[in-house]
């Protein structure tokens, strides 16, 4: 289908999908959110498709929500405000719960949704000259915005990530990699390789290992333990009587790199 704020492509196992509003900084609008929404469908019916990288046309990542467009709503019943918030958190929340690897490839600024956006992926490969701005409290807005008060959390713990939106820290590629909210940082020039290099050995992995992988980690901290490992038995009972998992050994035992067919 064809989309008017994004792009999605695929090549082999690979899909990117693209925030296409480089002329307002790929900022969030309710139609974006509902093109991302579907944009997600057409993905988990892809069976061949195993990694997704979210990236940004032109210069920026997502400047986060479009002012313009919600100025405009200020005037609105209470209903269709809260309409449009939603239309964006339900398809983070889409993406955020894809069976495969999502990588965010954060070309340039990320700013508040956008940074929901970002942090809902499993990994984050950021550009060194970008930014990283959690500025809420700068607008008059609260940082439970986009998922971020759910992700953010999770990453740094509930103490940093109370300072860095009560304060609307800003950070640039390499401060963002040591609070440890992007997994690797690269210089501009290297970003593709770096990002391509990571999406690629994700897409040769096992997809039924790492469909499990994304489940247990993003569900242990609601789960008791006995909870865990009751998830944990089902779910390495399952990958040991795969056909992935014979065709593993395998290959460990000759020495090659193993074909995974997701069966």
């Amino acid at each position: 289908m064809e989309y008017n704020t994004l792009k999605l492509e695929s090549e082999s196992a690979i899909a990117r999908l693209t925030l296409n509003r480089p002329d307002r900084a790929n900022a969030m609008t309710m139609e974006m959110g509902r093109e991302l929404a579907l944009a997600m469908e057409k993905i988990r019916a892809a069976p061949q498709v195993r990694a997704l990288v979210v990236s940004g046309a032109g210069k920026h990542f997502c400047a986060g929500a479009d002012m313009a467009e919600f100025e405009r709503l200020h005037a609105s019943p209470r209903a269709e405000v809260e309409g449009a918030v939603r239309a964006f958190l339900e398809a983070i929340g889409e993406m955020y719960r894809l069976p495969i690897p999502v990588i965010a490839r954060i070309n340039g600024d990320a700013f508040g949704g956008g940074v929901g956006l970002a942090l809902a992926c499993d990994l984050r490969v950021m550009a060194a000259n970008a930014r990283m701005g959690f500025a809420f409290a700068r607008v008059g807005l609260t940082g439970a915005d986009a998922g971020v008060t759910y992700f953010l959390p999770r990453i740094v713990g509930p103490a940093r990530a109370m300072e860095i939106l009560l304060m609307g820290t800003v950070f640039d590629g390499e401060t963002a990699a040591r609070e440890g909210l992007v997994t690797r940082v690269a210089a501009a020039e290297e970003l593709d390789n770096a990002t391509d290099e990571l999406a690629a050995k994700l897409a040769a992995g096992p997809p039924i290992g790492i469909r499990f992988t994304k489940e247990g980690v993003l569900e242990s901290l609601a789960r008791s333990l006995a909870d865990e490992f009751d998830f944990e038995a089902r779910a390495q009972t399952t990958c040991m009587m795969s056909a992935d998992h014979k065709e593993g050994v395998r290959a460990f035992m000759e020495k090659r790199a193993p074909k995974f067919e997701g069966k």
